[in-house]
């Protein structure tokens, strides 16, 4: 399965706006921990974002960006459902 998980949807982006960073990141932990408990493969991408600094940097949208790969790591290293070996 191939998911989309845009940030562009921040409540602070210019073109978005709806969404908390805590939100988001419950939406992403949903969707990662939904496809591995069905047994489904996921691959994401990063889209969207549009926030910038005062001095025109994305370091708001990165941030973001890295949060979804935070709970894509959180889901699949997640010892309680590793196997005793």
């Amino acid at each position: 399965m191939i998911v989309q998980l845009g940030v562009d949807c921040h409540h602070l982006d210019p073109l978005g706006g709806w969404l908390t960073t805590e939100q988001m990141a419950s939406r992403d932990f949903i969707v990662f921990d939904t496809f591995k408990n069905m047994g489904i493969g996921v691959a994401w991408n990063l889209a969207g974002g549009y926030q910038i600094t005062a001095d025109g940097g994305i370091g708001p949208v990165l941030e973001l960006h890295a949060n979804s790969a935070k709970a894509c790591i959180e889901v699949h290293a997640s010892k309680r459902d590793r196997k005793a070996s």
